[in-house]
């Protein structure tokens, strides 16, 4: 889901906007009164166009929060108050409203206007109460913006479409493996909860797409040891999660052990309960030994077709699961 959201503009930028704009409309007239009627009428009509368009756009490019997915919905309810948010694009409904009235009304006023000096000063008075409005929501539009930051900045992620999560102990060769059994290159975004990376790949299953996401800083250390705003992230990722692959690292040159790695494990296995769990064992290059389990290298490319074999199966699975489709159903 990619929201989009324009940039909101500061009260000064918009007025600043509209005036300037405004400032380059002339009209002719059958005397320089009729002129300067018709000016100072084209005038604020365009002033309004402006502050109306632009104000309705910034309501309605934010989305509807109380029917966005549930992932995004608890992502967003994270870093920000749902209710604030609300309030102020409701805010900036109220400062249109108001805008577009008073101009109406300083409109009509021309119709009575006799000289110059009466027609300036009702543009004055028309710009004055135009800013004033703007004024009261400024603090409104600033908010917005940095909440458009926030949601612009979230990744890109398919409701429509299988999720895998890649997790375990940091340096395991979790971001490398989404690497290379991504097609094509993985895009990076920043959650706004955490000042963490996190990559979104995509995987093919015999002409049916996946999602393959990188989550450094949220399942790579002990639960116990997170916040509460980690915890609340891990909550959304486990509303997205069909399949998540654990990478571990039995050369240990991670710098982590066997043992904090499959505790590591276990904290994961118990609170994504509902989500089924592949393990892999990464740098096979690295090891002379190997137990039972799937051992790959993410480095040279080791055992990565079975992984890719496993994982395509498991694709298939969800898509009939959850969508009711069947590969033979599909394009390849």
């Amino acid at each position: 889901m990619d929201f989009k959201i324009p940039p909101v503009l500061n009260a000064d930028r918009l007025m600043d906007k509209a005036y300037k704009r405004a400032s380059k409309v002339q009209k002719r007239g059958v005397d320089r009164e009729d002129g300067y009627r018709k000016t100072v009428s084209a005038k604020l009509k365009l002033v309004n166009k402006i502050l109306e368009s632009t104000l309705k756009r910034y309501e309605e490019s934010f989305p509807s929060f109380d029917q966005l997915p549930p992932f995004y919905r608890d992502t967003i309810h994270i870093q920000q108050d749902l209710n604030r948010v609300k309030k102020s694009i409701a805010a900036t409904n109220w400062a249109r409203r108001k805008i577009k009235r008073a101009i109406i009304e300083d409109i009509r006023k021309l119709r009575d206007c006799e000289t110059v000096a009466e027609m300036e000063s009702v543009r004055r008075s028309a710009y004055g109460r135009t800013s004033s409005f703007l004024r009261q929501v400024s603090s409104d539009l600033e908010f917005l913006e940095s909440v458009r930051k926030k949601l612009n900045s979230l990744p890109d992620i398919r409701m429509d479409k299988p999720t895998v999560v890649v997790a375990g102990a940091p340096n395991v060769g979790k971001s490398q493996l989404v690497s290379q059994i991504s097609t094509g290159k993985p895009k990076i975004a920043v959650y706004p909860f955490t000042t963490k990376e996190v990559g979104v790949g995509h995987f093919q299953a015999e002409g049916l797409m996946c999602q393959l996401i990188d989550t450094p800083g949220l399942l790579d250390r002990p639960f116990e040891e997170r916040n509460e705003i980690e915890l609340q992230a891990i909550e959304a990722i486990d509303e997205l999660a069909d399949l998540i692959i654990y990478v571990y690292d039995p050369s240990e040159s991670s710098g982590y052990p066997m043992s904090e790695q499959r505790s590591l494990f276990e904290g994961i296995k118990n609170s994504f309960e509902k989500t089924d769990i592949i393990e892999v064992y990464n740098k096979s290059d690295l090891i002379d030994e190997k137990g039972e389990g799937l051992y790959i290298s993410a480095l040279t490319g080791d055992n990565l077709e079975e992984l890719k074999g496993i994982l395509s199966e498991k694709i298939k699975y969800a898509y009939k699961e959850r969508w009711d489709v069947n590969v033979s159903e599909t394009d390849r």
